[in-house]
């Protein structure tokens, strides 16, 4: 049995609302990929905190449906050869 690839990278960041505050129980999921991506999504914490895994380098749009509305980011995650995945920033702002 093969040992999976390791992620390209993890993409974390914060979802807040209208005003700047954190959004909790919001969903984040994978709309479009480098790669065929499983259906899944972050939820946020109290904090409006996310994280997803990126399985492979390239650019993914993000989608995020919450109390307050939807946001949508484009972010690019680089394979690099370090054998740790690259951290991605993505914020998003609900209205």
């Amino acid at each position: 049995m093969s040992t999976p690839p390791a992620p390209a990278g993890v993409i974390r960041g914060t979802v807040r609302d209208a005003a700047g505050a954190p959004v909790a129980g919001a969903r984040v999921a994978f709309a479009d990929g480098p790669v065929p991506l499983p259906d899944v999504a972050a939820v946020t914490g109290g904090d409006g905190r996310f994280a997803l895994t990126a399985p492979a380098g390239g650019t993914y749009t993000l989608v995020c449906r919450g109390d307050g509305g939807t946001a949508t980011a484009r972010v690019r995650v680089t394979t690099a050869p370090a054998a740790r995945p690259e951290d991605v920033r993505a914020d998003l702002r609900l209205g």
